[in-house]
């Protein structure tokens, strides 16, 4: 969305009131970096749901103008709400005339007539020289520096470490996936908790929660401004007609404080199972740049198995005993190209398996138990033990000159498990039992036409958990 747009949007919506009523926006904090490009950012506080930046570098700036320095950031990281220019060249003596906007507990808020003088340069990374004895690598920290063979991530699930971050959001239709979930934290029944050495993340129906009082999900509203992590737009649902609310309550953990550039990842998980349900192993991009359209995000898919036992389109199976992953891209393609199966009659969420991605600046390579199944080259070429009808990527990603888009940023770790959604199962499958899937990725009622076929999935729910052993990242 345009940052004017928003501004105006929430404006209007939410009411927009001065700074000097209930909530006073804090200190804007602003550091130059080197070679170039500068950082700005508030601290978060509660019911934050939106931080955006307008600014002109050395004329001044209205306050109902749009900047030629812009930016809207839709989460905290690591307790800040950050927004990075990577491009702007700025030398001392140049001023930075701009405003903020806020949203806070769906009210609007405004500073304006703000300045900064650059007074010196800081370095970008803000990290210590390397040690003695690092030998060199490709792989980068955000913040921060590697080492080849250094473990730069590793979390063996003991505790729910500060590093992770707890979403809670509604995702709207210009999510990729556009799941049939609410993502939450629930403190009395939380759907994210850590036991006996192991992340758990169990997604749960809405309607049978015991504080959910609002009517039904035909007729109440969702309010999850206290303690979300996204824009606004994100944070409130109001049942209407067919746009009913969401009926699955879910969980998803990001690495917040930690992103990271070229590197191998291993996961040690045991995926879910139930009819439409699927996890959520991925690397996301830092600075969301790629674009949010399932093509062109940019989202990589360290392992997914659906939930289904056993699915079908015609005599091709796509159910758990099927493995995806790799950039994202055209469903059918996906499903053709990327994927292993277990040869046993076993399905992926019987037991723990040990999932690999190595990132390069030349590949992708996707590994499991130790053995390399499929790999993707920057330029858009493939590799895959299994024959397949597709011969390329087609509408794979946004291109960035001759290289496909997950191989010039810094990305960060989530974990989560969806349910439904408009792009993970193939109109036209059925399950083992015959029962067709009960909506059509582009149908206008497809999350109500999921929930009233409840009676059927439902029962399918015996082990719908993503279990983590641990996660481990080391440098290449």
């Amino acid at each position: 969305m345009d940052v004017r747009v928003c501004c105006y949007v929430l404006s209007v919506a939410l009411g927009l009131v001065s700074a000097q009523n209930s909530y006073t926006i804090p200190d804007v904090r602003i550091e130059v970096l080197q070679p170039k490009g500068f950082r700005v950012s508030i601290p978060d506080g509660p019911g934050l749901a939106l931080f955006v930046f307008q600014g002109n570098l050395n004329r001044k700036i209205d306050r109902d103008a749009v900047g030629s320095l812009k930016g809207e950031v839709l989460r905290p990281t690591n307790g800040r709400w950050v927004y990075e220019d990577a491009n702007t060249q700025l030398r001392v003596g140049d001023v930075i005339n701009y405003y903020v906007f806020v949203s806070v507990n769906r009210k609007g808020y405004l500073k304006d007539n703000l300045s900064y003088t650059v007074q010196a340069v800081e370095d970008r990374t803000g990290s210590s020289p390397k040690p003695v004895g690092c030998l060199p690598t490709v792989t980068t920290i955000r913040g921060g520096n590697a080492c080849s063979g250094q473990i730069i991530f590793e979390d063996d699930f003991s505790s729910l470490k500060d590093t992770w971050q707890i979403e809670q959001y509604i995702p709207v239709s210009s999510h990729p996936e556009y799941p049939f979930v609410s993502y939450q934290r629930l403190p009395d029944d939380p759907v994210v908790y850590v036991s006996n050495g192991n992340l758990h993340i169990t997604p749960k129906i809405q309607q049978r929660m015991s504080d959910f009082t609002n009517e039904s999900i035909y007729l109440g509203n969702l309010d999850l401004f206290s303690g979300c992590t996204s824009r606004a737009e994100e944070c409130y649902r109001q049942a209407s007609g067919p746009d009913i609310l969401p009926p699955v309550v879910s969980g998803r953990i990001t690495s917040a404080g930690f992103a990271f550039k070229y590197g191998a990842v291993t996961i040690r998980a045991k995926l879910p199972q139930g009819d439409w349900l699927y996890p959520e192993i991925l690397l996301e991009p830092f600075l969301k740049k790629y674009g949010s359209s399932n093509y062109a995000s940019g989202v990589i898919k360290i392992a997914t198995a659906l939930g289904n036992r056993d699915l079908r389109v015609g005599l091709d199976e796509y159910g758990n005993k099927v493995l995806y992953g790799g950039p994202i891209m055209d469903v059918k393609c996906r499903m053709q190209l990327l994927s292993r199966k277990l040869m046993d009659n076993s399905l992926w969420g019987d037991d723990f398996h040990e999932y690999g991605l190595t990132w390069t600046p030349q590949y992708i390579s996707l590994s499991v138990d130790g053995e390399q199944w499929a790999r993707v080259d920057a330029t858009g070429g493939l590799r895959t033990r299994f024959p397949n009808t597709c011969t390329h990527l087609p509408r794979m990603l946004l291109e960035k000159g001759t290289r496909i888009a997950p191989f010039d940023d810094y990305f960060y770790i989530t974990l989560g498990v969806a349910a439904g959604g408009i792009t993970e199962f193939p109109d036209d499958s059925y399950t083992g039992g015959g029962q067709p899937k009960p909506w059509r990725n582009s149908g206008r009622k497809g999350m109500l036409s999921f929930w009233e076929d409840l009676p059927h999935w439902g029962t399918t729910w015996t082990q719908p958990e993503l279990l983590v052993d641990y996660i481990k990242v080391v440098a290449l």
